[in-house]
């Protein structure tokens, strides 16, 4: 039975998954003809599969398990007992060693000059493990420039060079160059430049959470201007705030930074957003949704019209989101187009477009443009007026599929929202296939993941009396000592069936739809938090940074 497993190729174990069917393997072969790429390739390259779904098939069919290398701190002994040339060439990365064994990622099992290898370094046997082969590669690059370069000490080292240079200026490239090293080596999604009284302070939001990383002295301020003058944006002009962008290459990563200055009492505070470019796509069940959530997802995003709505706050994931659902979509049999405000995922056989201030084209009359494209599915980056509101739901209610975002704090307060905009309730009640509202919270480091006997408060919190234990990180080298590392989403999903309809078109009392709701088995984002909690992926301390104390309330129904 095994051997008849193992037997198959990836690609007939692609198919029986579901994954990918017989219509995508005849595209990618015409592709194929034009682009002489393997087959694999171009089903990962035109978003049918991703490496994460290879790696599992791989995973099933070796009875190999699979170690998550964003969530590894690889030993430095160990890597030392290699070299990067070795590492990428071979595609493994060493993680640690066992008694008798050496833990070790890999993307090709069969390789078997990887096992010589290893046994030839430190004769031991290695264990395999399964990852990305796009993740092991930007692992092995990470740690040994980290290991080469250790970085705290090159910044200081840079800014001393810099306080004691009269023109101040040589040298400044190298210091912006380790800071946006830093930034990707914290996974940072913002670094914070901030002058202060009598010197700069460097801040980095990681996982959601702000942390300070250094302070250089007053001169060090030319940082600013220098930045300034990479994003384009005029360094003369310091009494109105300012935008602007700049690539780099990291890592032998792209990304791109946004820029943006505001006045402060000390000068111009500056926020760079970090940019990943070609970041993968995720799915849902990667995203964090839970099993009998995801089911009822696809079916929402596999409507054939309607209008489907993300809310939340900003940086809340909900375009990636968004991406995970159209990755469920049967992209050869639909015609999907977007606007966005940037485009953040590049998708191939998505039609892409983004919002251009200067020429006038936004999301409102995007959407008239894209009805005489022929669509299946319209995608908007964000309803932020009346206009686009109107636009949106005109075309979800003519044979047309519409996914966007919407601010609001809870997905019932979907409603009232696009009632304030000027949607009419019958309208309203006509479009609406589904609302997901959702936040992220930071997750537990698996690293230093330990138990503890939970406390009355924490219990009357939960509503568990009868909990016992709970989990939470001690801090350690992979999480820098925070306890967290990486980030879940926690959600409420909302669909609208007849019942619902007939109280949105009656024009019903909030409080009447969510009872309604509920007796039809919604749960609001604070029962989906709890349960993390109690499965150990979460805290209740994250829970109530995030959600504040939500015993005795739900989130207001009223949009931000």
């Amino acid at each position: 039975m095994m051997a008849e497993k193992k037997s198959k190729p990836i690609g007939v174990l692609l198919k029986e998954k579901g994954l990918i069917t017989e219509k995508h393997i005849e595209f990618a072969l015409q592709e194929q003809k034009i682009t002489k790429e393997i087959v694999g390739q171009v089903l990962e390259r035109l978003g049918f599969i991703t490496e994460n779904d290879i790696v599992h098939v791989l995973s099933e069919r070796e009875n190999i398990p699979i170690i998550n290398i964003d969530k590894q701190l690889p030993n430095e002994s160990l890597l030392r007992r290699f070299n990067k040339i070795q590492c990428l060439k071979n595609v493994f990365l060493p993680i640690r060693t066992g008694d008798n064994h050496v833990d070790i990622a890999v993307n090709d099992v069969a390789d078997q000059k990887i096992s010589q290898l290893v046994a030839r370094n430190i004769g031991l046997a290695p264990r395999l493990f399964l990852a990305e082969k796009t993740k092991i590669m930007d692992a092995v690059n990470q740690f040994y420039y980290f290991l080469e370069n250790p970085i705290e000490k090159a910044i200081a080292s840079e800014v001393r060079l810099i306080s004691n240079d009269t023109e101040m200026a040589r040298g400044m490239d190298t210091l912006i160059n380790h800071i946006l090293h830093l930034a990707v080596k914290m996974r940072a999604t913002d670094i914070h430049i901030r002058p202060m009284e009598k010197s700069l302070n460097i801040g980095l939001r990681v996982d959601g959470v702000m942390q300070s990383v250094a302070t250089f002295p007053a001169q060090v301020n030319r940082l600013i201007s220098s930045i300034k003058m990479k994003a384009d944006m005029d360094i003369a002009e310091q009494r109105v705030p300012q935008d602007g962008h700049f690539s780099a290459t990291i890592l032998n990563n792209s990304y791109d930074f946004r820029a943006s200055t505001v006045i402060a009492p000390y000068g111009e505070n500056m926020v760079l957003r970090v940019l990943p470019v070609g970041r993968a796509f995720m799915s849902l069940e990667e995203l964090g949704f839970l099993k009998e959530d995801i089911e009822l997802l696809r079916t929402m995003f596999n409507e054939p019209f309607g209008i489907i709505l993300l809310t939340g706050p900003t940086g809340s994931g909900k375009s990636t989101t968004l991406y995970a659902g159209i990755k469920n979509l049967n992209l050869l049999e639909k015609n999907v187009i977007t606007v966005e405000d940037p485009i953040e995922f590049v998708m191939p056989l998505l039609r892409q477009t983004q919002v251009n201030a200067k020429a006038g084209y936004n999301f409102s009359n995007a959407i008239r443009h894209f009805l005489r494209h022929d669509p299946d599915v319209i995608l908007v980056g964000e309803i932020r007026d009346s206009e686009t509101a109107v636009t949106a739901i005109s075309a979800s209610s003519t044979g047309h599929l519409v996914l966007s975002t919407l601010h609001t704090n809870s997905a019932i307060g979907a409603i009232p929202r696009l009632r304030d905009m000027g949607i009419r309730p019958f309208l309203i009640a006509d479009s609406l296939v589904g609302v997901v509202s959702q936040r992220l919270v930071r997750q537990i480091c698996p690293e230093c993941k330990v138990e503890y006997e939970a406390q009355n408060w924490e219990k009357r919190y939960l509503k568990s009396s009868d909990i016992r234990v709970l989990y939470k990180g001690k801090g350690c080298d992979l999480c820098n000592g925070s306890g967290y590392f990486g980030r879940t989403l926690v959600y409420e999903l909302l669909t609208i069936d007849n019942e619902l309809s007939q109280l949105i078109d009656q024009k019903s009392e909030v409080s009447d739809i969510r009872r309604k709701a509920k007796e039809k088995g919604f749960r609001d984002i604070f029962h989906i938090t709890v349960t993390k909690v109690k499965q150990g992926i979460t805290t209740v301390e994250e829970s109530m940074r995030v959600l504040g104390d939500l015993r005795q309330q739900n989130i207001s129904d009223t949009s931000l």
